[in-house]
């Protein structure tokens, strides 16, 4: 006879009567853990509300409260494993102890020491101790927090309802209607697993593959990787750093694409489809199986330490490249990429080239202006690197190489790429304060700065409103303000100056809430009296400001004729109207100079060259030295790019000569900068 011979079809039942004929539930640990949260949960309680007006005016009143699926534990017909109704009837029995405690009775959900239904292992013992006192053991997981947050919230309900607790208790017992289920076939749990949704929480596809895996796991009998064992450790991973449903996604989608499908996906292809695809039940992939799942588990572990990186000290270099990773904008290209070098070199800390080429090849392609608009088109080409590199179908120097291929296929002329995305061109209307990855830049170039080089990029996420110590957060500042009372550099090729990376900054924020529309000079003035602690870039830009005053008042006395004839040089009428612009304009170059001349080194790939290309410095000021009115500036006598970018034998054009003339004058030559 077969099992099932006895069991009762579909049945309409009240909630004790689903525990009837001595019947137990049990939650099976390849389930995703109790995760409904106060709506949820509030949606439930407002049901009961609604019930106990209509049971006023009808004795007869029910709710039907969804179904019950299930099948059997053993052939005794009394152990069950629940496949759907875990969120409700998880709530509903916390909610049955609460009001059994409320008005000094026990809950028949638990007799003689056993409860007649229990959740996942790893969260029984919390679950246990709320259904029968109410009291809590510690939390470790993210369910057994939600179990505490229900029972709270449950009591809170009964405290200010206008019912009695015991006329609650019988809404629940009698008026509250479910159908019980139970599937006649195991076979068909999974598929059931596909379609199920309670209450606006579908099956996540974590819970999917998890689920499948179990099942592939059983039917094979392979007692190693435990796939419940591994996934309490991944959920206590995802609650002690505080994983977003976006972060376990992400892990996931990266974990299937450098094991198994690197491509572009077909219409309707997900996570889950791909797994169930790559590891069928049906076929012995137990190698593959149990690489998936440990591959898996290290790289929660991995996005952990990811997520945590904050420190760039040189002697950890898998740290220092882990913390710059972890601070750019985006990671999405690279991920796999990360994971599948964490995955096959964890055991090696010594150095990090792969971690290095993978930040830098991250930043060229998705991180400099200009560029995210085609970055779409790098995904395919990143993930099927990682797909090589995982299977070891690479060397670790061969990976490296194929990345600055990438890169320099996109940039043939990567220096030029560069110095031009960090600039701005006289008709351009970029705005680098828009720029997403501005706050990375300037950290980067902070750390260049320092005589140690390590940097806290902890400071670029600490929150002000969160910190007693008012130097943690770090703002972007602008030099010259957008709100200055001086008019003329915003009227100035609408805003050119303001817009330019080198009028930005990283500052403490106390500092920048007190500066203001500060003129330069006063903020010079601040920086050098300021009782907190500054940045370097703080520091230096005093003296820079004297630097820039120092080539305006040559320009001013127009007597310099490497900056031309006498009846071109600024005008008398117009030397107090365009000071500020000639002074920004310097302080900009300068700043500029420093920072591109920074990024070249740091985000050169190995072995990537100059194409015969060199980079002088910055001069976004007339030839002729006219004065700086916009409509004066002509192709004749104003180059369109505010660099100078030369090749190693070309003559000295009149823009580097200029260049050349204000480095004497401010005493600060730079030799031009190749990639040999």
């Amino acid at each position: 006879m077969n099992s099932y011979d006895n069991l009762p079809d579909a049945t309409l039942v009240t909630f004790p009567e689903i525990f009837g004929e001595n019947r137990k539930f049990h939650i099976p640990d390849y389930q995703r853990p109790y995760n409904w949260e106060n709506d949820q949960r509030a949606d439930l309680l407002t049901d009961i509300d609604k019930l106990a007006l209509l049971v006023k005016e009808n004795a007869n009143a029910s709710h039907f409260c969804g179904t019950i699926i299930c099948t059997m534990r053993d052939e005794n017909q009394e152990d069950f494993y629940v496949v759907d109704g875990q969120q409700r009837l998880t709530t509903l029995t916390l909610l049955h102890s609460c009001l059994c405690r409320k008005i000094g009775k026990k809950t028949f959900l638990s007799t003689l020491g056993s409860v007649r239904f229990t959740p996942q292992s790893m969260d029984a013992e919390t679950y246990t101790d709320l259904l029968n006192n109410g009291l809590r053991s510690d939390i470790k997981t993210i369910a057994q927090q939600n179990y505490d947050d229900a029972v709270k919230q449950i009591d809170k309900w009964i405290l200010n309802n206008t019912s009695d607790a015991k006329d609650l208790l019988t809404l629940l017992e009698k008026h509250f209607k479910f159908i019980l289920f139970i599937l006649q076939d195991e076979n068909e749990v999974a598929k059931v697993f596909e379609t199920i949704n309670n209450r606006g929480k579908p099956l996540t596809q974590m819970d999917l593959v998890k689920n499948h895996l179990i099942y592939v796991g059983a039917v094979n009998k392979w007692k190693s990787p435990n796939v419940n064992e591994i996934w309490r450790k991944i959920q206590q991973i995802a609650g002690d750093a505080e994983f977003t449903d976006a972060d376990t996604d992400a892990v996931l989608r990266a974990t299937v694409v450098a094991q198994f499908k690197p491509g572009r996906r077909n219409a309707g292809e997900t996570d889950f489809t791909i797994v169930a695809r790559e590891l069928p039940a049906e076929e012995n992939k137990y190698e593959e199986f149990q690489t998936f799942v440990k591959f898996l588990e290290a790289n929660f572990q991995t996005y952990q330490n990811l997520r945590n990186a904050s420190n760039t000290d040189p002697k950890n270099p898998i740290l220092r490249a882990l913390t710059l990773l972890n601070h750019h904008e985006s990671i999405t290209g690279v991920l796999p990429l990360i994971f599948a070098r964490q995955f096959r070199r964890k055991d090696d800390h010594k150095d990090a080239p792969v971690l290095t080429a993978i930040e830098k090849t991250n930043f060229r392609l998705y991180g400099l202006p200009d560029r995210a608009a085609r970055s779409d088109s790098y995904n395919v080409r990143l993930h099927t690197l990682a797909y090589d590199y995982f299977r070891t179908k690479q060397t670790d120097q061969q990976l490296i190489g194929d990345l600055t291929e990438l890169v320099t296929n996109e940039q043939k002329d990567g220096l030029s790429t560069i110095v031009k995305s960090l600039t701005l061109d006289d008709d351009a209307n970029y705005d680098f304060y828009t720029w997403p990855w501005r706050r990375y830049f300037l950290a980067c170039f902070e750390e260049s700065l320092l005589d140690r080089q390590s940097f806290d990029f902890g400071r670029l996420s600490t929150k002000y409103a969160k910190s007693d110590r008012t130097n943690d957060y770090l703002s972007i500042e602008h030099i010259w303000p957008q709100k200055a009372d001086d008019h003329s550099v915003k009227t100035y090729r609408d805003s050119q100056q303001i817009r330019r990376l080198g009028n930005l900054m990283l500052l403490p924020h106390a500092l920048n809430i007190s500066s203001g529309k500060d003129t330069l000079d006063k903020k010079a003035h601040k920086l050098k009296n300021a009782d907190i602690t500054l940045l370097r870039q703080n520091e230096k830009l005093p003296s820079l400001i004297n630097k820039a005053q120092d080539f305006v008042k040559t320009l001013q006395e127009r007597n310099d004729k490497r900056f031309g004839a006498t009846r071109n040089r600024f005008n008398k009428n117009t030397i107090a109207p365009n000071a500020s612009i000639a002074l920004i304009k310097t302080v900009c170059d300068l700043r500029e100079e420093a920072m591109i001349t920074f990024a070249l080194r740091q985000w050169r790939l190995e072995g990537e060259t100059e194409q015969g290309r060199g980079f002088a410095g910055m001069f976004s000021f007339n030839h002729s030295g006219e004065t700086f009115e916009s409509n004066k500036e002509t192709a004749s006598t104003k180059s369109n790019s505010n660099f100078v970018d030369i090749t190693k034998d070309a003559n000295e054009t009149d823009h580097r000569k200029r260049l050349q003339a204000r480095n004497e004058v401010i005493e600060g030559v730079i030799e031009p900068y190749y990639w040999t």
